[in-house]
């Protein structure tokens, strides 16, 4: 097992995709703590200074219509983006982890009523639901991660539950069987090691599936609202300038391709590292 260990660790390490992805998200998050320190407040107006091309001190990546700094958008942008897509992730993951684990394990009855609810939950589309739930319970942070956890939950319940099918019927769960474990002990200290690892990598890819959703329903005017700050609703905003002021949307749409590019490579690496085959199902 030390051994195992010992080479699990080393293939971390020398993972150039796993290096090249965690480099990226720290320099990412260190960018926008700078930010957040040093620069002005990003709902800053001041119109003497619309559309300041890049490179006009002190707006690095210009302003918009309103004298907005973009780099300070940007920056706040990247705050919003991982707080929600790593939220999602987590809590999308205790969900499906949970339903997965019991699933697998008692199978039968309770594996079908709970897979039929998974075939249900995919039968819906996202977006429609997205719509629905934005009209009846209106934007805001909370109400997304909450909406996004809904849609994000099955991949891990269908990944877990594979797993534990096959883990139930090996001889240490047996053994801890007739040694009188309890079904708790069984579910969280047998069994949930071994659907760890996929877990963990999971998160790490849905992560950057979730930000392309929020980003895209923030777009859509669906996501955050203001004035809460998101990379997809700066793009929206700037979507119309795009000929004369080009800078507004490519800087925030650089930040979101280097974010989602960031938990990729991460996921990719993990993956790599630990010998496992992951495919996410498409949404």
């Amino acid at each position: 097992m030390s051994k195992l260990r010992d080479q699990t660790s080393i293939s971390v390490r020398s993972n150039p995709s796993l290096r090249f992805g965690l480099s990226l998200l720290v320099s990412l998050v260190i960018f926008s703590i700078l930010a957040w320190l040093f620069l002005e407040d990003p709902n800053r107006q001041n119109l003497e200074n619309a559309y300041a091309p890049p490179g006009s001190l002190p707006h690095l990546f210009g302003t918009d219509a309103l004298g907005r700094d973009v780099l300070a958008w940007s920056a706040a942008g990247i705050r919003s983006a991982l707080t929600v897509s790593v939220s999602v992730a987590i809590l999308s993951a205790l969900i499906g982890l949970l339903v997965g684990l019991v699933a697998g394990y008692f199978g039968g009855t309770t594996d079908a009523v709970l897979m039929r609810l998974v075939d249900l939950e995919l039968a819906i589309p996202p977006l429609l639901l997205f719509i629905a739930a934005s009209v009846a319970f209106g934007g805001g942070m909370i109400n997304l991660i909450l909406l996004l956890s809904v849609v994000s939950w099955v991949t891990y319940a269908r990944v877990v539950r594979t797993r534990i099918l096959v883990e139930r019927e090996r001889s240490y769960v047996a053994a801890a069987r007739l040694a009188g474990a309890r079904i708790p002990h069984l579910l969280f200290v047998q069994l949930l090691p071994s659907a760890a690892t996929l877990v963990f990598v999971l998160i790490s890819l849905q992560a950057g599936l979730v930000l392309l959703w929020e980003s895209g329903l923030s777009f859509l005017g669906l996501g955050l609202q203001p004035p809460t700050i998101s990379l997809g609703f700066i793009v929206a905003a700037g979507r119309s300038d795009l000929v004369e002021a080009w800078w507004i949307v490519t800087f925030p749409g650089l930040v979101i391709v280097a974010l989602v590019l960031a938990f990729n490579l991460i996921g990719d690496g993990l993956r790599d590292a630990f010998n496992l085959d992951v495919t996410l199902l498409d949404r």
